[in-house]
């Protein structure tokens, strides 16, 4: 490995060199999914490296709003200036390295350290410094000693951020998947926004089992979720829940399930006034796909996650769409935060909003019935993923090996039908499996 990096021992090594060619062969090593070394390497190899999700623009819609995230270890403010930029900054004083924001979300037009005092813009710069006669001699260059910045992209109302100042620009790392985010993030002229403030709460799971998860499988819903089925609170059966589409891009690690129902009316569960503006959102491309998909679950590497299905608030009535975003960020080997958003169109009507957010709450919400099946297996695929016989064990992705992609698919990337698949998930291990090798 690289100078710097964590100790690496020979048989992770080895298992990190091997999945170069036993992933596409469908085959992955089950101690990835636990295992406190593979931990320690992703947190400089992965988010090291990649484009992180750190907030929607809607979070900080007015002049000083702010918000903490983290990529990694690294906790970050995100800010919006007086003049309406959007700044991204270590939450860390430059004095002594004292915590600046201690809130998760506020408005300020400075940050002040409780510690020795120094004061910042909210845009980054050392413009206060105590006793700055006395102590410093008025020697102290403040412009050398502002927050230290970290590299943003925005996409659609989505902020993210990267370690690394020689990453490729945001716009090359989604590498065409921005066809797809447009079902999440254009559901309307105006966009979408953030309703509500996020959800969040620690798990005994690694984070890359829900990233697989949302990255399109379908074939854990008419098990996991059967209840759905039985009691009408989803508008398909499972006799029908395996039509549709898996796509990723080659190479990135991004992928997509959209479930079709045949039969199903465009646009299912969207009122007729939102589907008129999408109408105008989106390109003939997305319409044409976009209006027979029933679900969409997605995910963009390394961890943020959408989902949008209809779901009834009350079983057999007609259902309403939700969105769900999700980011799982990691915090020790087998554990992580989970953060969940409900975004819904902003210039929908607010009943609608209301609805989909209730519809979220009930889903997906931190105690959201169908989180609740999800985390149930979740905890136990990473528990067992840890124990010392596993660390021999190989799980099984061969569905759809060697299929070949539909050549008339209107969007971009490797497109294969059915939705159930491990398409997705084989080109996901690739890539994260480069990211952890690069630079030996």
């Amino acid at each position: 490995m690289t100078v710097g990096s964590p100790t690496v021992s020979p048989s992770v090594r080895a298992m990190l060199e091997e999945m170069a060619d036993r992933v596409p062969a469908g085959r992955v090593p089950a101690r990835i999914f636990n295992d406190r070394e593979v931990y320690e390497l992703e947190i400089e190899k992965v988010f090291g490296k990649a484009w992180c999700f750190l907030a929607h623009e809607s979070e900080i819609a007015r002049p000083g709003d702010y918000v903490t995230r983290s990529i990694a270890n690294n906790n970050i403010i995100v800010a919006r200036d007086e003049q309406g930029g959007i700044h991204a900054h270590l939450n860390m004083c430059r004095h002594r390295g004292n915590m600046m924001c201690k809130s998760e979300m506020g408005n300020a037009s400075h940050f002040r350290c409780s510690y020795h005092g120094w004061i910042y813009r909210n845009s980054g710069e050392l413009i206060g410094v105590p006793y700055f006669s006395e102590a410093y001699e008025a020697k102290l260059d403040r412009k050398e000693w502002g927050l230290v910045k970290i590299r943003i992209g925005t996409y659609g109302g989505l902020i993210f951020g990267t370690l690394d100042p020689d990453a490729e620009s945001l716009a090359d790392y989604l590498g065409g998947f921005q066809f797809y985010l447009d079902i999440y993030l254009k559901q309307g002229l105006g966009g979408s926004e953030v309703h509500g403030p996020p959800d969040h709460w620690v798990a005994e799971t690694d984070w890359k089992i829900c990233t697989e998860n949302f990255s399109g499988d379908g074939y854990h819903t008419p098990v996991t979720h059967q209840f759905g089925f039985h009691l009408g609170y989803f508008p398909s059966s499972g006799a029908t829940h395996s039509k549709g589409w898996a796509v990723h891009i080659p190479g990135k690690g991004h992928g997509i399930g959209l479930g079709h129902t045949p039969g199903m009316p465009p646009f299912f569960g969207y009122p007729d006034d939102l589907v008129a503006q999408m109408r105008q959102s989106l390109s003939p491309e997305q319409l044409e796909l976009f209006s027979k998909t029933r679900t969409a679950v997605g995910s963009v590497f390394p961890n943020l996650s959408f989902l949008i299905q209809p779901l009834s608030l009350e079983p057999g009535e007609p259902g309403v769409r939700f969105c769900t975003m999700r980011l799982y960020h990691p915090i020790g080997p087998g554990r992580m935060e989970m953060w969940s958003w409900c975004l819904v169109p902003t210039e929908a009507p607010a009943e609608y909003k209301e609805a989909a957010y209730q519809a979220y709450t009930l889903a997906f919400g931190q105690a959201g019935t169908f989180e609740q099946d999800d985390f149930e297996n979740w905890t136990k695929v990473t528990r067992m993923a840890g124990s010392t016989v596993a660390r021999q064990v190989e799980f099984p992705y061969l569905m759809g090996l060697g299929r070949e992609p539909l050549a008339d698919f209107p969007g971009p990337g490797h497109a294969v039908e059915p939705y159930v698949t491990d398409d997705n998930f084989r080109n996901l291990w690739s890539t994260w499996a480069r990211y952890m090798t690069a630079g030996e």
